[in-house]
This record gives C-alpha cells, structure tokens and sequence, in this order.
C-alpha cells in the first residue's frame, strides 16, 4: 500500500510510547501566545481541528460528543441550573451547550488565553455558534484559580474545560485538592462540579489521581466515560457534588429530562448513551480501585512527558 500521500501530518503524542498521527488538508490559523502554541487545520479525517501544544482539544468530527458529554449530565443532575461557571472552554463549545438549558440566566467563562478565544471566535463558529455574544455570556480573561479566589459569586454548575495537566502547562494547579477546596465554596446548595480527566486508557494513572483529588474534597463523585475518536480512545470525565448523589445516576430518564429542560435536539446523549457512559467497564473500575494517590501543590500529578 503506498504511502506517499500529498499532506502535511502532525504526530500527536499521547504518552512518551505512544503517538498518534492524522493528515492535514489545510491551515486556518496559527500562533504562539503567553501560554501555548495553537493551531487551527483541517484534518483529511476529523475535518477543522483545533490543536494546542500539539494536541486536538475538539474536531469538527465530534465536539459534539465531548461536549454533551462534559455538560449535560451535570446540568441535569442539578435539575435547575441557573448560574454556570466554564473554566476554560475557548471554543465556546461548552457555553453553546450550557445555553441551551432554559432556566440558565447567566453564563461565566473564565479563560487564560485571549488569543485562543479570539482565535476560536474567528475560526470556530461550528463550535460556539455566536454563543460569546449571547447577552447571558459573559467572557473573563483570567486565570482560573484567580477567578476562583476574588469571586463572590456562587453557580449551580462548575464546568472545568481545562487542558490537561501538564507539568509545563498552565493548568497543574488546577487539578489540584488545593483547587477543588476553592471549588466547593463556589457551589450553591445542590451544586455540581465536572471537569474532563484525561483518559483512563492512555493515562490512567492521571485520570485516577484526578478521580481521587476531588473524591477526597467532594462527598460523592462519580467517573465516566465517552469515546472520542479525535482523541483516538476513551475519555474520562468526573463529576461531584456535596449534596446530590451523583454515584446513583445509572437509571435516569435522560431523554424525558432533556426534553423538558433544554432546547435543540442532542446529537450524542439520550438515554442509551448515559447508560453506556455511567456503567464503567471492570478493568477501569480495577484501575481507580488500585490507584491511592491525591495531587497536592506540593506533589502535583501530571501527564508524563
């Protein structure tokens, strides 16, 4: 079979032994900010991408699975969200979906990065469509632990749309039992905490550690999980709360929920989903049970290099 294929290819490292590769059809866009580098392609197989530091954060192929997955769940387990948090969310994906619930009056999305959200806004409008500019949106640039720290605002939902932890990145200390300490003191009562955890295939270490660290500051968390073929395997998710157990959600009646709290139609999550999503498979569950460890400020846990 030949290889000689007219495309430039970016290699995408998943771990130090482990690398992934996809085909670029065309640039968009690219820079270099204070934090990161990013890039804006089309990829031959998961369509316009945007990459930082070397790797996909969505594609056109299935933001839609991530971010469904990473919002819904806990917007209706809160069943009245009101005020949402986004930390991070540069593509304006996650304030799209978060949107769409009819009892939302307020949406804060604090990102560190103002290059990559005007970036996103110029280049993404699959993703956010014009969700910036919704006048229940509000956009912060801003550190998210320094959000966190002179907010007086408390939220309904947290929803952490990081990067992942990266010894050199911005976000370590935000994966951090430090952090989600700050967490639980923006929640309201009936609050509820998400963040994306990396995946349990290709870090697993990471994505238990993660599970830990808010499982040690949160009375009830749950894993769960999605697969995301631009991020070429499972992804983890983790949600918490201090007053709704969120370990029972196995049996909810999600597409009855969605229809009578949210507008639009999903493309990814009904109730079929949520019960391949929420029953985790045994050799994840052997993975959490195994793994002890909590990340601190003075011991961090991040994605080996």
């Amino acid at each position: 079979m030949s290889t000689n294929y007219p495309w430039h290819w970016i290699i995408e490292w998943s771990t130090p032994g482990t690398a992934h590769m996809h085909a670029v059809n065309k640039v968009y866009a690219f820079g270099q900010s204070k934090f990161q580098k990013w890039i804006i392609v089309d990829y031959v197989d998961l369509g316009k991408a945007l990459v930082i530091d070397g790797k996909i954060q969505s594609s056109l192929y299935d933001e839609f699975v991530y971010h469904e997955s990473l919002v819904h769940p806990a917007m209706i387990l809160n069943g009245n969200p009101k005020k949402v948090l986004i930390l991070g969310g540069g593509e304006g994906a996650t304030a799209r979906e978060a949107l769409r619930f009819k009892s939302v009056e307020k949406v804060i999305m604090v990102d560190i990065d103002d290059q990559v959200v005007e970036v996103c806004k110029k280049y993404l409008p699959e993703w956010h469509q014009y969700s910036f500019y919704n006048s229940k949106v509000k956009v912060i640039i801003d550190d998210a632990e320094h959000y966190i720290d002179n907010t007086d605002e408390k939220f309904d939902v947290i929803i952490s749309d990081l990067v992942d932890p990266e010894e050199a990145g911005p976000a370590v200390r935000l994966y951090t039992r430090e952090f989600y300490n700050k967490i639980v003191n923006k929640l309201e009562k009936n609050g509820i905490f998400v963040t994306q955890s990396t995946s349990p295939v290709l870090t697993p270490t990471v994505h238990a550690v993660i599970f830990n660290t808010i499982k040690s500051v949160f009375k009830y968390a749950t894993s769960y999980y999605s697969y995301i073929r631009s991020f070429e395997g499972i992804w983890g998710f983790v949600i918490a709360s201090n007053d709704i157990n969120v370990e029972n959600v196995k049996n909810l009646d999600v597409d009855n929920m969605i229809n009578k709290m949210a507008e639009g139609k999903n493309r990814y999550y009904d109730n079929e989903s949520h019960a391949h999503m929420f029953n985790v498979p045994k050799f994840i569950r052997n993975i959490l049970e195994k793994e002890k460890r909590v990340s601190t400020l003075s011991n961090p846990i991040y994605l080996p290099a």
